[in-house]
């Protein structure tokens, strides 16, 4: 073999070399992903508060992976959570991604249009140039409008539409409906922006001991004997979301 053979042969060998060195790393170092991929989101801890739970430490609550604070606003018009400003103004600022909550307590389709005006009003009297909620949620868990429980989907539609003309979008309105009312209550569920349902099973505070409700939903409300870093007491506490749930907390 002549030095120009030699040279031939070893380039050749060191050229396949350099490609399996190329496929070995590619094994070794390649996690599939490029820059366009999504990467999965963080869902921690969804709690829902009220005057209920008294004075809040809200750096050490969103310090304890919680993901969601959804806020009460009121009980119908009549009532005013106590805590309500102090909760939305400190979990602001602490860094805290917060929704909104009322109870549903309307007698008719023009007190529920009230309702609706004053859980916004409220709700933007602290909130207004501010981080905005990511959702208004309508609390209905009894049998109001008078007692007749025929007109609940009536009066639920007037309070959404009313929050529609404040500028609230049916996305961003979420329905926290009685599991065991579900059916009599006989709301438009396909209207809201997702579906909040509790059921409670053992509610001794953990997931895998409560039971799942036994209509369709976008987040489940296991228990009300939650714990949480900041709250003295117990808290209500929610997980399971749907992707369209999920949607709503990372879109804002």
């Amino acid at each position: 073999m002549n030095i120009w053979e030699w040279i031939d042969k070893l380039t050749k060998g060191l050229q396949k070399l350099d490609s399996r060195i190329i496929v070995i790393e590619s094994v070794l170092f390649d996690d599939k992903t490029t820059p366009d991929t999504p990467k999965p989101q963080h869902i921690g801890k969804i709690i829902d508060v009220s005057e209920w739970q008294g004075v809040i430490d809200w750096p050490s609550v969103i310090a304890d992976d919680v993901t969601l604070s959804i806020i009460r606003v009121q009980h119908g018009s009549a009532h005013q959570d106590l805590k309500y400003m102090e909760n939305l103004q400190q979990c602001i600022s602490a860094g805290g991604k917060y929704a909104v909550y009322a109870y549903f307590a309307a007698t008719s389709t023009s007190d529920a249009q009230q309702e609706a005006r004053d859980f916004y009003n409220r709700t933007q009297k602290v909130v207004a140039g501010k981080q905005q909620p990511i959702f208004y949620a309508i609390d209905v868990e009894s049998i109001e409008m008078s007692g007749d429980i025929t007109q609940m989907r009536a009066g639920v539609e007037a309070y959404m539409s009313q929050l529609n003309t404040l500028g609230v979008p049916d996305n961003k309105i979420v329905l926290y409906i009685a599991n065991h009312l579900y059916d009599k209550f006989n709301l438009n569920v396909a209207r809201p922006g997702a579906i909040w349902i509790p059921s409670y099973g053992q509610n001794d505070g953990t997931l895998a001991n409560s039971l799942k409700p036994t209509h369709p939903y976008d987040l489940h409300q296991y228990t009300s004997k939650g714990s949480v870093n900041g709250i003295t007491g117990n808290v209500d506490m929610s997980a399971e979301p749907s992707e369209r749930f999920k949607e709503l907390i990372f879109s804002a």
